[in-house]
């Protein structure tokens, strides 16, 4: 019987184009710097093989991440995948495994409508009796109050307990806040964002209809007390509130988060309080991504924007071994879109913009839309996640506070969520115990 070899023929012959053109391509694109002005980031040069970089992967990373900048027709079948892809929800499962993990954060934290208290500590957070610190009677002047709350105003004059924080936890947090703080240089600050709630609770207080006329907090006030001058401490409730009364929403229905609008408002109050210009929302572009609605109709917008120089997204692992992500994943619908999603350990935001500082945001998905509003004040804007289910100092190669020294930080912004905050042991332990 004759053997049928055209499908070896076939696959030979398609490999041997391929080779063909990737090595034109290699030999004959120019070295000269190359930007894509639809994507608004520097592309990949032709990278240089050495022998280091070949043992690495770093060569056959760079390689990979070269041919796909360099094919022909690139901005053409961008457009056509984006137009494919824009009507669907593209979640790999490191997406929808950081969905899930959120999610369940969520429940954990938020308590029904019913409750007229809320307690800020889940189980798993919890602070035990061995954890608790013992506060002396110098340390105890430091304080405004015992105890902190979070409280939603109820319009016959009332107020309904949503957390509390005890004096134990604001110390321990403040004193972590500090360790950070004296990493940076003189002129550099710890920007402390106090944790936003869950859009549950937001929505509590949003469409009650006129039961409760506002929210309050005296976390921050606390904070303010027990930290240095190079601690600046933001009232997260006091920035947001004025705009949910105007009805404004500002939270997420399709996931437990802030919206990018409430994160540019936050964002323009930190801005404004270091005697710069925000940078007006509108400057930028966005392309917009609509969710489905949900059963009551409900559905979200993504507004991802196109940064406003040349950007370069990376993922750091071992130190110094970097991988080029997009920056945005414009083709989602989730809130995972922004810096394509929170990867860890370590990322690195090279702006475009030549400011002289550096930035290192630390926090949980809440930062992912916040952090793209820093890039025109910094030349690079850092990012991690010290949580414990997700940062390991195996996988970084070294410590937090090398990072910081190594990159050379100027300033440090934490933004976490409720679900993170000042009774969390994100806050409470992991901030400080993955320092160093």
């Amino acid at each position: 019987m004759k053997r049928n070899n055209g499908f070896f023929i076939l696959t030979m012959w398609w490999f041997l184009l391929t080779a063909v053109i990737g090595g034109l391509t290699f030999f004959f694109t120019s070295d000269k710097e190359r930007i894509s002005q639809r994507e608004n980031r520097i592309l990949q040069n032709r990278p240089v093989l050495t022998w280091s970089s070949f043992q690495s992967g770093e060569f056959s990373d760079q390689f990979d991440t070269f041919l796909s900048d360099s094919i022909p027709g690139r901005d053409f079948l961008i457009d056509i995948s984006n137009k494919i892809l824009g009507s669907f929800s593209v979640n790999t499962a490191e997406d929808l495994y950081y969905m899930d993990t959120s999610q369940k954060e969520a429940e954990d934290f938020v308590r029904s409508d019913d409750d007229s208290t809320v307690t800020g500590t889940s189980d798993k957070d919890a602070v035990t009796g061995s954890q608790t610190t013992t506060i002396s009677d110098s340390d105890a002047a430091r304080f405004v109050d015992d105890t902190a709350y979070f409280w939603l105003l109820k319009n016959d004059g009332t107020k309904d307990t949503v957390y509390r924080y005890p004096k134990e936890n604001m110390m321990r947090v403040a004193d972590n806040l500090e360790k950070y703080a004296a990493l940076l240089p003189e002129d550099g600050n710890v920007f402390f964002v106090t944790p936003p709630p869950f859009p549950t609770l937001a929505r509590r207080f949003s469409q009650s209809g006129g039961y409760y006329s506002g929210w309050e907090s005296t976390l921050t006030d606390n904070m303010n007390v027990l930290t240095s001058d190079k601690i600046k401490c933001y009232n997260t409730l006091q920035i947001l509130q004025p705009h949910i009364l105007d009805g404004e929403d500002l939270f997420l229905y399709t996931d437990h988060q802030w919206n990018i609008h409430g994160a540019y408002y936050v964002f323009s109050e930190i801005i404004s309080s270091q005697g710069l210009s925000p940078t007006p929302f509108d400057e930028y572009d966005y392309r917009v991504n609509k969710t489905t609605p949900d059963a009551e109709g409900h559905y979200d917008t993504f507004p991802l924007l196109y940064s406003l120089a040349p950007a370069k997204n990376m993922v750091v692992q071992q130190v110094d071994q970097k991988k080029e992500i997009p920056l945005m994943r414009y083709e989602m619908t989730s809130n995972l879109a922004f810096l394509s999603g929170n990867r860890t350990p370590w990322r690195i935001l090279q702006t475009g913009f030549n400011t002289g500082r550096r930035a290192l945001v630390i926090g949980d998905c809440f930062n992912l839309s916040f952090t793209p509003f820093l890039m025109p004040y910094y030349d690079e804007v850092h990012t991690t996640d010290i949580r414990y289910i997700y940062f390991r100092k195996e996988q970084l190669g070294t410590t937090l506070a090398d990072m910081i020294t190594r990159n050379s930080i100027d300033d440090i912004y934490i933004v976490y969520s409720e679900a993170n905050g000042v009774d969390s042991q994100t806050l409470l332990s992991a901030l400080d115990n993955n320092l160093n």
